[in-house]
């Protein structure tokens, strides 16, 4: 068994990938996500923000969801399996709360306000910190939107549309669709798109009246290139600044 690996966050502090946890517990892949919505987003107990953050991300075409969780919540979930697997996770999690905290002789002082005007400053900054934070949620609520209302559109555009939303020709986005595995390579160079990609909805291939082939994408095919190559474009951006 696989045990999930701890990961660092800059507000949870340690986490676990909860698809991993899952897996560790061996849970059956396919009931991932009634047991997510079950034990993670209707928990009564558990607390967005302290508990876990949930993200999406893309496995072999598909937008899913996954959590990190912190160790603390981690735990209790694994509590809940009572199986072999449930408790050798369960004690790792407590080894891993064990090597984290330092003993008691360990410990830096914490320093306390000692004052009036220090306390103020301290109460100032924790209301920085959580309107910064809202501000935040506020600048990312209107992209949700747009996805949503782009998923639910049925207006189909054209390679060139999308590559304008990139800031890209149309033969760079063709070359990256290409990598990606989005045309049949075995087509090139005439350019059909692959089975997953017409299974999942994300393109659809028409006839022009001259009797031509025409690649089209749907809004969620749209949607799911655009999130695929500006994560890609992040990527490359981050390995140049290094």
């Amino acid at each position: 068994m696989k045990l999930p690996k701890l990961q660092q966050h800059k507000e949870l502090k340690h986490v676990v990938d909860a698809k991993e946890l899952y897996r560790s517990l061996g849970l059956n892949t396919a009931h991932w996500a009634k047991w997510h919505a079950r034990n993670i987003d209707s928990n009564a107990f558990a607390i967005k923000g302290t508990d876990y953050q949930g993200f999406t991300q893309w496995v072999n075409g598909n937008k899913t969801q996954n959590y990190l969780l912190s160790i603390e919540f981690a735990k209790k979930l694994a509590m809940q399996v009572k199986t072999e697997m449930g408790e050798r996770v369960r004690n790792y999690f407590l080894e891993c709360e064990r090597r984290m905290s330092p003993s008691i002789t360990q410990q830096p002082a914490v320093a306390l306000p000692q004052n009036y005007i220090e306390a103020l400053e301290a109460h100032l900054q924790a209301v920085k910190e959580k309107t910064a934070l809202e501000h935040q949620l506020q600048i990312s609520q209107p992209k949700i939107d747009f996805h949503d209302t782009v998923a639910a559109s049925s207006v189909l555009v054209t390679i060139s549309d999308v590559a304008k939303k990139l800031n890209m020709s149309a033969q760079a986005l063709n070359v990256k669709l290409i990598d990606l595995g989005v045309y049949d390579k075995r087509r090139l160079p005439k350019k059909v798109f692959n089975h997953w990609f017409l299974q999942k909805s994300y393109g659809q291939m028409k006839l022009t009246n001259q009797g031509r082939d025409r690649n089209l994408i749907t809004q969620a095919g749209q949607i799911y290139i655009i999130d695929l190559i500006s994560e890609q474009m992040k990527l490359v951006s981050g390995k140049e600044a290094v």
